[in-house]
């Protein structure tokens, strides 16, 4: 083995924010799941559920990998801005819908 063939530290624990926009789709999508016709009731329902949950678990890691890249000039901080936005979106977007129901209601 090359000695001088290393792996650059730096790169190995990079952050990039996927993990934020991967929790962030999964979250706006799951309130599009009672409109699957082709799904059983009972299915077409539990996502919705998650929707919330997944939202916030978005915003954390979106915010968690903007601090990791913090120092680095040459990040590219559009995935986790993105995850951290659509995460924003699945988490308001019941409260929003519950004022609006509890107001005409």
């Amino acid at each position: 083995m090359n000695p001088d063939a290393h792996v650059d530290e730096a790169e190995v624990g990079r952050e990039s924010g996927t993990s934020s926009l991967v929790l962030g789709v999964a979250a706006v999508t799951a309130y599009g799941s009672p409109f699957l016709t082709f799904l059983p009731p009972l299915i077409r329902s539990i996502p919705v559920y998650l929707g919330m949950p997944l939202g916030i678990c978005a915003i954390v890691f979106g915010v968690s990998a903007l601090w990791g890249m913090r120092h680095d000039k040459e990040a590219d901080r559009r995935r986790a801005w993105a995850g951290i936005a659509l995460g924003t979106v699945a988490f308001t977007a019941p409260i929003a819908l519950l004022g609006w129901l509890s107001s005409v209601l």
